[in-house]
């Protein structure tokens, strides 16, 4: 068909006034409705928790839009994920980690919702430690002393005692030390059962204790260039000892 040249151009006026009035109209909007709850929507709380490998938390479940609003509780990742009970108690596993925890809808299976549980590692023990009271003592020889251990950092807080030098006196199991007869500082070990690489040592000075002294007979007469015997008998708290001794004329001693 030909188009006359005065019609074509009535043709092409009409059609810019129809893009120019399109241009100028207003935009029509059409605003998405919100998503509307769905039967069977699961809501679980705590969505996302942490806690320590071993230790439990108790998760909520929420079912809308439906009569049953039971749930089936879930671990995404199996037993190594750890365990989750009917009732939504979830206790962690022993190795830290990211797992899931679902809650699936009786009422409709296509509905579930999931818990993101981060799991760490506890925290490390404190190192077992060993403390001896009193740290430093003295006691007359062959007398007794207590010692107390305590051991921190561990359920196990016995210790085992014992004497650093040899022939240094002696210790129970309990603490309680009896010192040897010679003059000197000793030391007592406390040893964590524990951890062996553990213990603390109390020094304690041994000294000697004399009771009494005496001499028979009491008097004792020496002629010039003579000499004429006694005895001593020295009492310390490890005991008497007796002595037979000589005196001479000159005052020199000797014990025989």
């Amino acid at each position: 068909m030909t188009i006359q040249p005065r019609r074509a151009a009535r043709l092409s006026l009409l059609i810019a006034v129809s893009l120019a009035a399109s241009a100028c109209a207003p935009a029509t909007v059409t605003n998405a409705s919100p998503s509307q709850p769905q039967p069977g929507d699961v809501t679980v709380t705590p969505p996302a928790a942490t806690i320590e490998a071993g230790s439990q938390l108790v998760f909520a479940a929420v079912v809308t839009g439906i009569a049953d609003t039971g749930v089936t509780w879930l671990v995404e990742e199996g037993s190594a994920g750890g365990a989750v009970s009917t009732l939504g108690a979830y206790t962690a596993p022993t190795t830290p980690g990211t797992y899931h925890v679902l809650a699936k809808s009786k009422g409709n299976p296509n509905k579930e919702a999931k818990a993101v549980v981060t799991v760490t590692a506890p925290p490390a023990p404190p190192p077992v430690a060993v403390a001896v009271s009193p740290a430093s003592g003295s006691v007359f020889g062959c007398q007794a002393v207590a010692f107390t251990a305590t051991v921190t950092g561990s359920t196990d807080t016995a210790a085992t005692w014992s004497v650093v030098e040899a022939g240094g006196g002696t210790v129970t199991a309990s603490g309680v030390y009896t010192a040897p007869a010679a003059p000197g500082t000793y030391h007592v070990t406390a040893t964590s059962h524990a951890d062996p690489a553990r213990s603390a040592t109390a020094a304690i000075a041994v000294t000697t204790e004399v009771l009494s002294v005496t001499v028979d007979p009491p008097n004792l007469t020496v002629a010039a260039g003579g000499t004429t015997q006694f005895t001593a008998t020295v009492t310390t708290t490890c005991g008497t000892t007796v002595a037979l001794k000589t005196l001479s004329a000159n005052g020199a001693v000797t014990v025989n």
